[in-house]
């Protein structure tokens, strides 16, 4: 990869993760307060209802934003109609879905569901909206103005939900918080786009990329209902309740790395696109941005695993407890759910799209009907196990089709992931000595807490510094093209990176 197309990912990288990471924490302590303020049944409803709504969006935008992003010429015929696809589209399912509400609540056998759905389906009209604008900023890598639009619709999200928590209105204080969200995230695209809609459009020109659109659509409606066939059983069968615990399982043992690996698969979206006539090229940055994102989001999850029950207990509270056993499988399920989106991408990037829909298909077969036996076997603790043991066989499968892709070896995909598995297992058997030490010692669970974190970050860096020279000479060099000079990399750890020669994807 050349040395400017380099330094423009990182920089890119580097403002979507300061705006997510912002994100996150504004985020995180918003989750934190109204879990105390809501019940888990509140969140099980909420997550009752994103089941419909969540899938009908992928079909709001009908994978145009990708389309826009992986096509190399656009013409201003095919852009303004696609925004007017768009539009028709979004009022077209807002209308549908608003009148099978009531059926899904009765599916559901919770009445209180079909309001709160009719309301969160104008989401999709809002998210219309955006749908040319975002992909046209992705398109050009312009992350600085996709994280400020991010953050702002995070903050005001937040400030909303805890408003309306705070004035008793339940689960409604989510479904208000969503869509005020939609509605700030597609007018600050729109805004911060620089183009806007025109007369000159054609719906006929616009059905090529509208037609890859759907196939990439067909994928993400298939890897939707195979990520949420858990919820939908689990609500089915097992109540609003256990819905609601699942669910809080999941935001909190996804939120330290959705946002890094959201912002991984949107830098390399366009990468992809621009080196998918580079296969030699293409398969080093692979596996450079797979072990870019391990090195972040491998140490947080066996984290959170290993100080599970302090971190549930000082979070959220003892009511949370029975969350446990999903939330340590989660973990688990997080080592590949955090690397395995950007695979998906090199398919869509590389005109693969059908191949990404079949094991999509796939995986939507084989998840369901194993999370129905989990679920019927033994609860939420079997839905648990089913993640832990047929995610990670379905993910091998995804490997194989982008080797067949592009010729990327998978042996030369799981070695490279090796020493930050490593790393992180070395960390976690030092949070786990020092915890066992504390428990000896009578130390209160938020002190006890606050020590592991210490330890478990000392440890990774210290690993890193002295077993992983090829990392640490990668983030030396993301460093550098950051803009930080030659002179204050030259002293510890930074040196003794330099004694190693690091391939440069």
């Amino acid at each position: 990869m050349s040395t400017d197309l380099r330094s423009k990912t990182v920089k890119a990288v580097g403002h979507l993760g300061l705006g997510g990471a912002l994100g996150k924490v504004i985020s995180l302590g918003a989750t934190l307060v109204m879990a105390r303020l809501l019940t888990p049944a509140d969140y099980g409803l909420m997550a009752m209802a994103m089941v419909l709504v969540g899938f009908v969006s992928f079909f709001n935008e009908i994978g145009i934003g990708a389309a826009i992003v992986q096509k190399t010429e656009l013409k201003e015929e095919e852009v303004n109609g696609c925004f007017v696809f768009s539009i028709l589209t979004s009022l077209v399912l807002f209308t549908l879905t608003a009148l099978g509400s009531g059926l899904a609540a009765s599916f559901f056998g919770n009445p209180r569901l079909q309001p709160m759905i009719a309301v969160l389906a104008s989401a999709f009209v809002f998210g219309a909206i955006g749908t040319v604008p975002l992909g046209l900023l992705r398109k050009e890598m312009n992350f600085k103005a996709v994280a400020g639009v991010n953050v702002v619709s995070v903050f005001i999200q937040s400030l909303l939900s805890l408003a309306l928590a705070f004035a008793g209105m339940g689960a409604w204080a989510l479904v208000w918080s969503f869509i005020a969200s939609s509605v700030i995230q597609s007018l600050g695209a729109f805004w911060l786009a620089g183009w806007r809609p025109s007369r000159n459009f054609s719906l006929r020109a616009a059905l090529g990329l509208v037609n890859y659109g759907l196939q990439v659509t067909a994928s993400r409606v298939f890897w939707y209902l195979y990520s949420n066939a858990d919820k939908v059983i689990i609500g089915k069968v097992l109540g609003d309740r256990s819905l609601g615990i699942y669910d809080m399982a999941f935001s909190l043992a996804t939120l330290p790395t959705s946002q890094v690996t959201t912002l991984a698969t949107n830098v390399a979206s366009p990468l992809f696109s621009k080196l998918q006539n580079d296969m030699a090229q293409l398969r080093a940055f692979i596996l450079h941005f797979t072990r870019g994102v391990a090195y972040v989001t491998y140490p947080a999850l066996i984290g959170m695993l290993v100080c599970s029950r302090e971190l549930v207990a000082v979070l959220l509270g003892d009511k949370w407890i029975a969350m446990l056993v999903p939330f340590g499988a989660l973990c688990v399920m997080g080592l590949i759910k955090s690397v395995d989106p950007l695979l998906s991408q090199v398919l869509i990037a590389t005109g693969n799209a059908k191949r990404l829909s079949g094991y999509t298909l796939m995986c939507g077969v084989a998840m369901s009907l194993a999370v129905v036996g989990g679920a019927l076997f033994d609860g939420l603790r079997g839905v648990s196990l089913v993640w832990m043991v047929v995610y990670p066989l379905l993910s091998v499968r995804l490997l194989y089709l982008v080797r067949r892709s592009t010729g990327l070896q998978m042996s030369d995909y799981y070695r490279t992931l090796l020493p930050v598995l490593v790393a992180a297992a070395a960390m976690a058997a030092a949070v786990l000595a020092v915890r066992e030490a504390m428990l000896l010692a009578g130390v209160p669970a938020f002190a006890m807490l606050g020590i592991e974190i210490l330890t478990g970050a000392v440890a990774y860096v210290l690993w890193i510094v002295q077993f992983d020279k090829r990392g640490l000479t990668e983030i030396r060099q993301v460093m550098l093209d950051l803009g930080i000079s030659e002179q204050r990399l030259a002293h510890w750890p930074f040196n003794r990176a330099l004694t190693v020669q690091a391939s440069q994807p």
